[in-house]
């Protein structure tokens, strides 16, 4: 056990010391999005509807930002619902944060560094480099997905406390938040008879844009209040 937990620990350290959280790499970055555009994305596609009746709606919101950045904030109630926010960003290539014990483990941490996930620090040291970086990626335009709740629950159909981290990202980068929900519908039809759990439904809001840039902390609050609004009204409507 004490072997297993020194080899992770160097896992991690040699993740941090060695890469970027976003990787700069042009020939990683293009290898990346040829597997995303012409594996992943058909074979989630296929899979995420087939297997959980999946509905996306809301697309547009986040096609018509026209590679602008945005922070996506979703409630976690699926293991797979990262793959549907996924298919909600395609084709552009989101980064998705993940919980830093899974780049303890070195094929499991390059298989998800690779698809665009990056550790979200348990250290509070390194808390201010990781906000940094997000940061800067939105500024780049590109597409940040957090879950402000921060645990998993499966088939959780409220919401929980969110933690600051995704809005104070936001208003920093002057980018927008766009609010999306999980929802659970009732099963019909064939799924009546291919699954006993239920459908799920995606559906991206409206872009919540920051309107006080002078004041970080308070714009992220107002950020953090709409969202959550905008989030628990769609919760409201679905059941």
């Amino acid at each position: 056990m004490r072997r297993w937990s020194e080899i992770i620990k160097k896992g991690l350290n040699n993740f941090d010391k060695d890469k970027p959280l976003v990787s700069a790499n042009p020939f990683l970055r293009f290898f990346s999005r040829l597997f995303l555009y012409f594996i992943a994305f058909p074979l989630l596609f296929l899979f995420d509807h087939a297997v959980f009746g999946l509905k996306i709606r809301g697309k547009e919101h986040v096609k018509n930002l026209k590679g602008k950045g945005a922070v996506l904030v979703c409630n976690h109630a699926h293991y797979f619902d990262c793959t549907f926010l996924g298919l909600l960003a395609m084709p552009r290539k989101a980064i998705f944060t993940s919980l830093e014990r899974l780049f303890y483990v070195p094929v499991v941490s390059q298989l998800i560094y690779f698809l665009g996930s990056v550790p979200v620090p348990s250290s509070p040291s390194r808390m201010r480099s990781f906000l940094q970086q997000m940061v800067q990626a939105v500024k780049d335009g590109r597409l940040l997905c957090i879950y402000p709740e921060g645990e998993l629950i499966p088939y959780c159909q409220t919401l929980r406390d969110f933690k600051d981290g995704a809005f104070t990202i936001a208003a920093r980068a002057h980018v927008p938040v766009i609010p999306v929900v999980l929802t659970q519908r009732p099963r019909r039809g064939i799924w009546k008879l291919l699954k006993r759990k239920p459908c799920f439904t995606l559906t991206a809001g409206e872009p919540i844009y920051p309107s006080n840039q002078e004041n970080i902390r308070r714009s992220a609050r107002e950020l953090y209040q709409k969202a959550l609004e905008q989030m628990n009204e769609q919760l409201k409507n679905s059941l």
